[in-house]
């Protein structure tokens, strides 16, 4: 039974519920007004007794018909005073007992003389008040039609106290039916006055539960399914679709510089950006897909029924559209994009949690790598059992000094002097060699390993620069900081303190950032940069023009320099916006006072190019590879001795 009432819905429930108790209440007040109205109706006979012993019976008596026994004469004259009056009054038998409980006068003259318990009746009389008592006929034998019998004590000549007792017999069928007819009327007009209470608690009720259940399955500022919902949806969809050949896919979308538009124009245009978003959404898909807001930014689409699995890109090619055109917020232009990851089913799933955690990773992977666009693959689940074995055995390479570093210069155009190195680390795997960050690094951003890989970079690039410090080579260093390490609270302590562990100044370490981890925090990133600025260590904004910063936080961040993302360096040769996006950039960074160092040059045009422009800094594989620092050192012979020559 509670199993059944535990799955009832919430209305369904207070309906069982409700109505159980109301029927209890309906009967517990049925009862009790009930025996009311049984007491008024018995409490109306007794009174009709008192009355007719106070004007009949007491008034006809004197006391000399309490002395010996009544005569025939005396008898009649009774019966005229007495018996008659009260019999057209419904009264079926009528006594007068003495105080020694013998029967002084009855309506039945073959009683008189006959007595009866004297205690008794010498008791009721010495009470002074009426008592009533039910029973059947007018004798002692129990038999007969019901009745109610009514002793009341009365006064009889001059006595001041009761000295006799009057009985009187009443028949109880008229009392009955009036108990019954007020009680048939009672229980009408509480079923009635109960039904309309539950029918307006029932209403008030459904609608309250109405309107919770839209709550728990609608997000309150779109309108949208929300994730408990689309996990309904999905229950119902993955059931559906699990006939052969089937085919369905869940697209997990992410705003692109939805937290710049909130801080920037503030959360109400925020949250009108969102709404916006939605209706565009809602726009480019079918009415049997299911569009959901799971929180903040990000957006879920469950595809039923897929024609072929090559139909998701070109759902994805109509929201990227949809959402490329210029949002107007305040009178602004704002230009949004998405990160959008692609689970099929069932070829990735086949229950939507885990369709929504692969769709995650493949959406990951589409912002990592900003191709806009990611289907999941296994080999980038960080939560596959081979990449969580690769976990593993990164925690283990960590301790083991399984880790090394890679240096490639930073040459000054308008010198050619080494300007410094960027410290770039490599995994020696036992077993698969040499592995290239983008092997590792991902994997220990999405797993919290990343902390532990950047302490031991900022260990061992410090380490390797008091041993060059040592040998008269003072090489400025710059290490890659993540997102995690800038938000993290203890950043400053830590380099703080590793700089002074290895006795380097602050100056010749430079921590390189990206715009994405800037702008998933502002406010935090300013403050953690301003501290490591305040040691003296140089900050470097890695892959500018790649991601999206706002100037406003550009000229906000405490930067000496910024990296020119080496797509828009290798493309400048051969695409006029690639060299455009360079020259503004390079003319950027000379206006705000910083170093421009441009990545990925690879051949000796570009390197001509940017020295036209005068870029500040080059770095690429047309200048040198990532060396180990053995190699390194013998490099950096080779380029003083061909510079000096």
């Amino acid at each position: 039974m509670r199993r059944s009432i535990q799955r009832l819905s919430l209305l369904g429930r207070f309906s069982l519920l409700s109505l159980l108790l109301m029927c209890v209440l309906g009967g517990v007040v049925g009862m009790v007004l009930h025996g009311r109205i049984e007491h008024r109706a018995l409490a109306d006979a007794e009174r009709l007794a008192v009355a007719a012993a106070a004007t009949g019976s007491q008034a006809a008596l004197d006391q000399s018909d309490l002395v010996g026994q009544i005569g025939p004469a005396r008898m009649l004259e009774l019966d005229k005073k007495i018996a008659q009056p009260l019999a057209s009054t419904g009264v079926i038998r009528s006594k007068i007992y003495k105080l020694d409980g013998s029967v002084a006068y009855s309506d039945d003259h073959g009683e008189i003389g006959t007595t009866t318990n004297a205690d008794e009746v010498r008791g009721l009389i010495d009470q002074g008040i009426p008592k009533r008592e039910m029973g059947r006929g007018t004798g002692d034998d129990g038999t007969g039609p019901r009745t109610l019998s009514v002793y009341v004590p009365i006064r009889v000549g001059a006595a001041t106290s009761p000295n006799a007792l009057f009985e009187v017999y009443l028949p109880y069928a008229p009392v009955a039916a009036d108990i019954r007819s007020d009680t048939q009327i009672l229980y009408l007009l509480l079923a009635l006055g109960l039904a309309m209470l539950w029918g307006a608690l029932f209403r008030i009720v459904s609608r309250a539960s109405g309107k919770l259940h839209r709550q728990a399955r609608e997000d309150h500022l779109t309108g949208l399914p929300n994730r408990a919902a689309l996990h309904a949806a999905g229950r119902d969809a993955l059931g559906s679709s699990s006939r052969p050949g089937r085919t369905g896919a869940l697209l997990l979308i992410d705003l692109d510089r939805f937290k710049e538009v909130n801080d920037t124009l503030g959360h109400d245009q925020g949250d009108h950006l969102l709404r916006e978003v939605a209706q565009r959404l809602r726009d480019v898909l079918r009415p049997s897909d299911v569009l959901a807001r799971l929180g903040g930014d990000e957006f879920a689409i469950l595809v039923r029924d897929l024609p072929e699995r090559s139909a998701t890109a070109d759902i994805a090619g109509r929201i990227e559209h949809a959402l490329r055109r210029p949002f107007d917020l305040a009178g602004v232009a704002v230009e949004l994009g998405a990160s959008i990851g692609i689970a099929l089913y069932p070829d990735h799933g086949d229950d939507l949690t885990t369709l929504l955690r692969r769709a995650d990773v493949a959406m990951y992977e589409a912002k990592r790598a900003r191709v806009g666009v990611c289907t999941y693959d296994r080999a980038t689940d960080p939560y596959s059992p081979e990449r969580l074995a690769l976990v593993a055995e990164l925690r283990t390479a960590i301790d083991n000094d399984e880790l090394v570093l890679h240096f490639q210069p930073k040459i000054e155009i308008e010198t050619g002097a080494v300007a410094g190195v960027e410290a770039l680390v490599r995994w020696q795997h036992p077993e698969r060699g040499l592995l290239a960050p983008i092997e590792f690094v991902p994997l220990a951003e999405r797993t919290g390993l990343i902390g532990a890989v950047t302490r031991w970079v900022l260990q061992a690039a410090l380490s390797q620069q008091r041993e060059w410090m040592a040998a008269g080579l003072e090489m400025p260093v710059a290490i890659n900081l993540s997102g995690a390490d800038v938000l993290d609270t203890t950043l400053a302590e830590v380099i703080g303190n590793a700089l002074v562990e290895n006795a380097v100044p602050g100056r010749l370490l430079e921590c390189e950032i990206s715009e994405d981890t800037v702008l998933a925090d502002p406010r935090r990133a300013i403050e953690s940069l301003g501290r490591l600025r305040a040691m003296g260590v140089k900050l470097s904004l890695d892959d500018f023009g790649q991601g999206q910063s706002s100037l406003s936080y550009l000229k906000r961040l405490p930067l000496d320099e910024i990296k020119i993302d080496r797509s828009f360096v290798m493309g400048m040769g051969s695409d006029d916006s690639d060299a455009a996006i360079v020259r503004t950039t390079i003319d950027l960074g000379r206006n705000l006072g910083l170093k421009v160092v441009a990545e990925g040059v690879e051949t000796d045009e570009a390197y001509a190019d940017l020295a036209a422009l005068h870029c500040d800094v080059a770095q690429g594989f047309g200048l040198s590879r990532p060396l180990p620092a053995a190699d390194l050192r013998r490099w950096l012979d080779a380029r003083a001795a061909s510079v000096a020559a």
